[in-house]
């Protein structure tokens, strides 16, 4: 519990809110990733 209240803290500063932004992007992009179709499914 103290490391998600010390997270949510981190987050507050503009430094915190810049990290957090670019972890959601890499985690999406990365998704995004994985579940794309590859050429060589449809043979």
């Amino acid at each position: 519990m103290g490391f998600i209240l010390e997270l949510t803290e981190t987050v507050r500063t503009p430094a915190g809110m810049v990290g957090a932004v670019v972890v959601i992007a890499a985690v999406y992009f990365l998704i995004k990733w994985v579940f794309a179709a590859h050429p060589d499914d449809e043979k």
